[in-house]
C-alpha cells in the first residue's frame, strides 16, 4: 500500500487547519453594529470631536444602530450600551466577566493611576482598596459613626461663607467637599475661609484625571508604541502632557501622607484612616494604604463638588421645587440647621437628593468596563478587552422610565408608585459600584437641607433684567455644569441670625495649611 509523502500530508493538515479556522471565524457571532471604519485606522474619524459631550454624541447610536454598537479603532473595540437592561445584565449580572478596567496606556502607564482603586484590575490590590473603604465609608454605621457630626459642621461652615461671599460659591462647595474627606482620610483641618491649598491640589489631579481617562482622547491608549516618540517630533506633546500629570498625581499622593507621618513623629496627630494605617498595617503595604486614602479624598471630593454644583443650577431653574422643600424644612425644623438625625422626617428633601442624581449624574458613562474574556448579548459578539461604556445619562432620561426627563420633579420618588431607583446606575455597576456612595447621599442631603433651611436661590438681577443662566454641561468621566451666576441671599434677618449662629455652635480649629506648605516630601 503506498504511503502518502510528508510533502502531501504537510499540505492535507495546513488545508484541515484552514477549513478549521475558516469554519470557527464563520460561526463567530458579529460585533455590535456600528459605523464602518477605514483600513487600519478603524473608526478613529468618529470619535467625539472636543468639546462634545460623550453620552449624546454616542447617544446616536441608538437611533443608528440599536441599544448595543461598537466601533473599532486601532484593532481596539468600544461597545455602547444605551438600553438600562442589557447595562444591568452585563455589568451587574454577569460582574465576574466585565469588572475589570481597560489598559489605558496613557492614565495607566504614563500617568500612574494603574494602581488606584479607579483603575485598579479585579485583584488582590482592588480587594484591599475595597476593605480600607469600608472601614470608612461601607455602611450606615460606619457612616454614623465617622462622618455625621463632621459632614453637619462643615454643612454649617458652608452656609456660614456663602452668606460672607455668595459670588464664590464653587470655591466654598470645593472646600465643603473636601473638608470632610480630608478630615477623616488623613485628620487635616482646611482653611476655614476658603483656597485651602490641598482642596485645589485635589482639584487639579482630578480635572486632569477626567482628562486623562477620556477614552479615545490619547492616540497612545491604542498604540503604546507612540511613548517611545523622540519628544521633539511634532505630535509628541502628550508625553509632557502625561509627565506634567504624573508629577501632580505624585504630589497629590506623598504630600498629605507626609503631613501626617510628620505629625505622628511629633505626637500631634489627629486620629485618621492614614494615621491608623501608619500605625497597625505591614510596611509592606504602606504604598497600598497610601493610594487608598488618596483615591479617597479624590473620588470622595471630586463627584460632591459636580452634584453640588447641579443642585444650585436646578434651584434657579425650578424654583416651586425650592418652595415645597423649604415648606417641609419649616415644619421640620424650625428656627435651626436641620442634622442627620431629621432625615426620616425630611422625605421631600430625600427625594431632592435623588432627583439631583438622576437629573445630571455626576458620571454619565461611567468609568469604562473591560471584559476579561469573550462574551455575548443579543446575538453580538463582545471580544475579550472590549471596552464597555454604559450610557448613564440615557439611562436616567429614558422618557418611557422617567416621564418629562428634563423636568426637575422630586415627586417622581414621593407617590405611592415611585419611578425606579437611579442609584442602581449614577452610583456605578457590579463590583465596581461606588465604595463611598452612604458618604456621597448624606454629604448631599445636609448640604441641600441646610442651605435651602436659610437661603433663597435665585436667577440675577442685572440693571432691572433677570439673567437666565446657559444649562451647559463640560465633558470628561465627571461631568459638572457650566460656569454659571446665581443669586443667593437669606429668606430673612432671623434665618441670617441663624446663619451667624454656627461659630458658636461649631468653634472654628486651626487650619493645617500653613504645616502643609513646610512638610519636606520627595518630588519624585
Amino acid at each position: 500500500m503506498a504511503v502518502a509523502s510528508p510533502t502531501v500530508l504537510t499540505f492535507v493538515g495546513a488545508v484541515a487547519l484552514l477549513v478549521a479556522y475558516a469554519v470557527k471565524c464563520l460561526s463567530r457571532k458579529p460585533l455590535p453594529p456600528g459605523p464602518k471604519g477605514l483600513p487600519i485606522l478603524g473608526n478613529i474619524n468618529d470619535l467625539p470631536k472636543p468639546g462634545e459631550l460623550e453620552y449624546l454624541h454616542w447617544l446616536k447610536h441608538k437611533d443608528l444602530y440599536g441599544p448595543v454598537s461598537s466601533i473599532t479603532v486601532l484593532g481596539k473595540t468600544f461597545v455602547f450600551i444605551n438600553d438600562a437592561q442589557i447595562a444591568l445584565e452585563l455589568l451587574t449580572n454577569r460582574s465576574g466577566t466585565h469588572s475589570a478596567r481597560p489598559h489605558m496606556h496613557f492614565a495607566s502607564e504614563m500617568v500612574g493611576w494603574k494602581d488606584f482603586i479607579a483603575f485598579a484590575g479585579y485583584t488582590d490590590t482592588f480587594k484591599l482598596h475595597r476593605r480600607n473603604f469600608a472601614k470608612i465609608a461601607g455602611s450606615t454605621t460606619a457612616l454614623n459613626k465617622f462622618f455625621d457630626r463632621t459632614q453637619e459642621e462643615e454643612a454649617a461652615r458652608f452656609v456660614l461663607n456663602l452668606l460672607k461671599s455668595p459670588e464664590n460659591l464653587n470655591d466654598h462647595i470645593k472646600n465643603e467637599a473636601g473638608a470632610v474627606i480630608l478630615k477623616i482620610t488623613y485628620g487635616y483641618t482646611v482653611d476655614p475661609n476658603g483656597n485651602d491649598p490641598l482642596v485645589n491640589i485635589a482639584g487639579q489631579t482630578m480635572a486632569e484625571f477626567s482628562e486623562a481617562t477620556n477614552p479615545g482622547k490619547w492616540p497612545v491608549d491604542i498604540l503604546p508604541l507612540l511613548e517611545r516618540l523622540p519628544d521633539w517630533l511634532p505630535g509628541a506633546d502628550f508625553k509632557r502632557t502625561a509627565r506634567n500629570m504624573a508629577a501632580q498625581l505624585h504630589k497629590t499622593t506623598e504630600l498629605p501622607y507626609h503631613l501626617v507621618k510628620q505629625q505622628m513623629r511629633d505626637n500631634r496627630h489627629k486620629p485618621s484612616f492614614m494615621s491608623q494605617a501608619i500605625e497597625t498595617c505591614d510596611p509592606a503595604q504602606e504604598y497600598l494604604h497610601k493610594i487608598t486614602a488618596t483615591s479617597m479624598y479624590l473620588g470622595g471630593a471630586d463627584t460632591t463638588v459636580s452634584a453640588l454644583q447641579t443642585f444650585f443650577l436646578v434651584m434657579m431653574l425650578f424654583p416651586e421645587v425650592q418652595k415645597k422643600a423649604q415648606e417641609e424644612l419649616d415644619r421640620v425644623a424650625p428656627g435651626r440647621l436641620p442634622t442627620s438625625a431629621d432625615r426620616d422626617d425630611l422625605p421631600y428633601i430625600r427625594a431632592l437628593v435623588t432627583e439631583t442624581h438622576r437629573w445630571h449624574p455626576v458620571g454619565p458613562m461611567a468609568i469604562p468596563h473591560a471584559a476579561t474574556r469573550e462574551d455575548t448579548i443579543n446575538g453580538y459578539r463582545i471580544p475579550k478587552g472590549a471596552l464597555l461604556l454604559p450610557n448613564t445619562w440615557w439611562f436616567t432620561h429614558d422618557p418611557a422610565i422617567y416621564p418629562e426627563p428634563m423636568k426637575f420633579n422630586p415627586d417622581r420618588f414621593t407617590s405611592e408608585k415611585p419611578q425606579p431607583e437611579p442609584r442602581k446606575f449614577t452610583f456605578g455597576y457590579g463590583r465596581r459600584v461606588c465604595p463611598g456612595a452612604h458618604v456621597a447621599d448624606n454629604a448631599l442631603f445636609l448640604t441641600i437641607a441646610q442651605v435651602l433651611s436659610v437661603f433663597n436661590i435665585a436667577k440675577p438681577v442685572e440693571n432691572g433684567k433677570v439673567v437666565e443662566p446657559e444649562v451647559k454641561f463640560e465633558p470628561g468621566v465627571v461631568s459638572r455644569p457650566a460656569p454659571y451666576r446665581v443669586a443667593i441671599t437669606p429668606r430673612s434677618e432671623a434665618h441670617r441670625r441663624i446663619i451667624e449662629r454656627v461659630d458658636e455652635i461649631y468653634p472654628r480649629e486651626k487650619s493645617d495649611r500653613d504645616e502643609l506648605m513646610d512638610v519636606k516630601w520627595e518630588t519624585s
